[in-house]
């Protein structure tokens, strides 16, 4: 999608060159411990619930010791009912925050 605004000259239409909007994004999911990353996962696109739940099930929850709490913020894919299951079953605590960065 273009961009619907620019700098022109008043009363002149304004031109780009290119559409920066049309790049792909690509984001970055992982779990931190007190010393290390674990699970890093690249994803294209945007991460929605199906895609976070696939990476907690195939990356994460595999490479966690039984016990381990896991800390989510109130980002709208973490809510889901079928994530919290995941994780307790898992035999893990899950533990929600709003506050982790502030």
């Amino acid at each position: 999608m273009p961009r619907i605004f620019g700098y022109a000259p008043a009363g002149a239409r304004c031109f780009g060159k290119h559409d920066l909007m049309s790049r792909r994004r690509t984001n970055v999911v992982g779990a931190l411990t007190e010393d290390r990353l674990l699970a890093a996962a690249l994803f294209d696109g945007a991460v929605n619930t199906d895609v976070f739940e696939a990476w907690l099930l195939q990356g994460l929850l595999p490479v966690l010791p039984n016990g381990a709490v896991v800390v989510m913020d109130n980002a709208s894919f973490h809510k889901f009912e079928r994530i919290q299951e995941a994780v307790e079953a898992a035999g893990c605590l899950l533990e929600a925050s709003s506050a982790i960065f502030s």
